[in-house]
């Protein structure tokens, strides 16, 4: 496919051999001038050219060697809770109080490290305790339990605001996980956390949508 920079290169090219046609049609330039501002033109436009081309070159060798730096945090669940009375029936997320903790297993699926790295339990209108580690190489795996009691304070900033554009369901709840790859990028795996109803009186806490996403702040953040 033919990218923008290009298109504008032929563009200028063939107004530039338009221009060059009229004014040797109108004897304004002789033969030897034609070739001469002919010449400079390609000249012009072939240097044009390449630098566009390792500007596109560079710009890929980059995002290549950034992606191969990547960290890629997944993690895995489980936990179930014992119902009370007739299972039969429809239920509602906030009817029944989820675990006061989750064992999670994190693991580094990707090809760069990870570090700075915080997991806690995420809602948009509260504050949950952090668990933290410092670094986590590739292929290797964290097990940590996450709390779900929410710190009882009248102020503190909200962990991941920008999670709110992102999850629109607050209940149960979900597990995130913040960290930086050696670049400083900022990356966030997040689990919302789903119910679902089995036999023999159980609710199954269990895995819903997990996705990674990148999120850009100001540098002085």
């Amino acid at each position: 496919m033919i990218n923008r920079g290009t298109i504008v290169l032929l563009i200028i090219a063939f107004v530039a051999a338009s221009i060059i046609g009229i004014l040797y049609a109108t004897n304004r330039i002789d033969t030897a001038q034609t070739l001469e501002i002919a010449a400079l033109t390609t000249l012009v436009l072939i240097t044009a050219w390449y630098a566009k081309q390792t500007t596109i070159m560079a710009k890929e060798m980059r995002e290549q060697r950034l992606s191969e730096a990547r960290p890629y945090l997944l993690m895995r669940l489980e936990y179930l809770i014992k119902l009370e009375g007739d299972y039969d029936k429809l239920i509602d997320a906030e009817e029944y109080e989820i675990p006061s903790n989750f064992k999670v297993k994190i693991r580094n699926e990707g090809t760069g490290p990870a570090k700075n790295i915080q997991a806690a339990f995420w809602r948009s209108d509260d504050v949950f305790p952090f668990q933290l580690k410092g670094y986590l190489a590739p292929q290797e795996e964290w097990q940590t339990a996450i709390s779900t009691l929410r710190i009882d304070v009248d102020e503190i900033e909200m962990w991941l605001p920008e999670l709110r554009e992102i999850v629109k369901h607050d209940y149960p709840g979900t597990i995130a996980i913040e960290y930086r790859d050696i670049h400083e990028r900022t990356w966030v795996t997040y689990l919302q956390l789903q119910k679902y109803l089995l036999e023999e009186n159980y609710i199954h806490i269990g895995e819903g949508k997990q996705s990674i996403v990148e999120i850009r702040r100001a540098k002085n953040d």
